[in-house]
């Protein structure tokens, strides 16, 4: 590979402290201890696990929009800068973020062109007419096309997620972290959202950290999973391989939890986790 988009989190800790009182300590919280992991160009790894084990901190810190107490994060080979310098602003061109909330995600009192167009313009990417017509074409490769004066109300759960896929694309990123990305949307619309991004991946060569608590969901999107427990890898591997034979206890209670598509796969999978 060319190491374009190579993101490595190495050793990567993050302590949060809260409270203390007048006969009390503060709280140390472990987010996440001591995680490394390699996204290679191209290809999507999913980070998978229930909710407070460390997975969005992980996610956040990857996006370079939370730093760590300790450890270096890598793209290229460059560390990330100061979080607020001028260095940091202009990398966040290269790794862009999708929320779980796609309503939350785009401003109501602005049309979702706009929103488009103000990205790029935020970077520096071409004069008035030339976001113009990358918007358009943005929205029509993501299924919205003609879309771009519309406001997200007037948008579905799915196309707000869409126009949230546009925003962040249209900015030619090296990576894009993918938060819960899905679980706010319905089964059918999940599945939608899922071939866009595979799809879009296939096209620009984008990677994916893509961040579940479902491990269906994960299974239909990532080359590699990593499971994380308790602000740490307990398993990682190939996708085909953590379904196929799960090493760890808490993988495999993970997997029961996964509705089976036939008899069969039930019976299989009960006899992995037995």
């Amino acid at each position: 590979m060319s190491g374009k988009g190579r993101l490595i989190l190495d050793d990567i800790v993050r302590v949060y402290r809260s409270g203390g009182s007048l006969f009390g300590g503060k709280t140390v919280v472990r987010a996440v201890d001591g995680v490394s992991i390699t996204l290679e160009p191209g290809e999507t790894l999913g980070i998978v696990g229930e909710s407070g084990s460390g997975k969005s901190t992980l996610g956040r810190i990857a996006a370079g929009i939370e730093a760590p107490t300790s450890g270096h994060v890598t793209l290229d080979g460059k560390p990330y800068a100061r979080i607020g310098s001028a260095a940091w602003r202009r990398e966040r061109r290269g790794v862009q973020m999708i929320f779980q909330n796609p309503s939350k995600a785009l401003d109501p009192r602005m049309a979702i062109g706009g929103q488009i167009e103000e990205a790029m313009q935020a970077h520096g990417m071409f004069d008035a007419a030339g976001r113009k017509q990358r918007m358009g074409e943005m929205l029509a490769l993501v299924g919205l096309p003609g879309m771009g004066a519309r406001f997200s109300h007037q948008l579905s759960g799915g196309q707000q997620q869409r126009a949230v896929i546009a925003r962040a694309l249209v900015l030619d990123p090296k990576v894009v972290i993918c938060d819960e990305a899905v679980s706010a949307l319905d089964v059918s619309v999940q599945a939608q959202i899922i071939n866009l991004l595979n799809d879009l991946k296939a096209r620009f060569g984008i990677g994916y950290l893509f961040i579940s608590h479902d491990l269906g969901v994960v299974r239909h999107i990532s080359d590699r999973i990593a499971v994380m427990r308790k602000g740490v890898i307990v398993e990682a591997g190939p996708a085909a391989e953590i379904f196929a034979n799960p090493q760890h206890e808490y993988t495999r209670s993970l997997l029961a939890a996964v509705p089976a598509a036939t008899p069969a796969e039930r019976r299989a999978r009960e006899r992995l986790i037995a």
